[in-house]
């Protein structure tokens, strides 16, 4: 078992069964203004923030009747709606996490979603408790292309990335995290399919189902 003074999980995918929440909320948006969301354009914004992806539609469709705010705040009341009646826990993440905190491991949430949601629907599930703080995009302002959520994370964490486990369901994340020193804990999600070898390739342990499967593991 792999002693870690520290651990960083993305949120969407990660600790929460809530990519549905995100499959084709724009496009159901913006249906309704007549654009209709390629998969050339839905590759184009993975990894990107929900306020650089309202700017993608915003210059990419010109005519549509809202700056990047107003698209944001139209979406905003959906999003809320749908991670209340759609997410839920991933499969054994909650006794896992117990397990980390009664071993002393401090615990921090790296995501891309907005905080207001973020947090919101992590209280909700009563999982804030778990961790010693929250970062998103908003605060270090760079995706997960670059390794900046997790160094920053580890570092207020008080840990080293050698002593720090980084989960996450993003093969690309995983490749950046890995890259940056960590030990990464892939998490297989259906919405990434198609980089499922990138993830096992970039992840010392993969979560197949559930977190059940790390015991004795990590």
């Amino acid at each position: 078992m792999h002693e870690f003074k520290g651990a960083i999980f993305d949120m969407d995918g990660t600790l929460l069964d809530s990519m549905p929440v995100w499959k084709r909320l724009t496009a159901g948006y913006l249906e309704q203004f007549g654009v209709h969301i390629t998969q050339q354009e839905y590759a184009a914004t993975e990894g990107l923030s929900q306020p650089e992806v309202a700017q993608f539609f915003i210059d990419r469709y010109p005519a549509l009747p809202m700056d990047a705010q107003g698209l944001m705040d139209g979406m905003d009341e959906l999003i809320t709606a749908r991670y209340a009646s759609i997410a839920k826990p991933r499969a054994g993440v909650i006794p896992f996490l117990e397990g980390l905190r009664r071993r002393g491991v401090k615990m921090a949430v790296a995501t891309l979603t907005a905080r207001r949601h973020a947090e919101k629907a992590l209280r909700d599930r009563d999982m804030m408790q778990y961790f010693d703080f929250m970062l998103t995009i908003e605060d270090v302002g760079v995706p997960k292309w670059k390794p900046d959520i997790y160094l920053i994370s580890a570092e207020r964490l008080g840990v080293t990335p050698d002593t720090c486990a980084v989960f996450e369901d993003a093969p690309y994340a995983c490749t950046t995290a890995k890259r940056a020193g960590f030990y990464v804990c892939g998490v297989r999600e259906p919405a990434y399919a198609a980089g499922e070898d990138e993830l096992r390739a970039s992840s010392d342990l993969v979560v197949e189902q559930s977190f059940d499967e790390l015991t004795g593991k990590l």
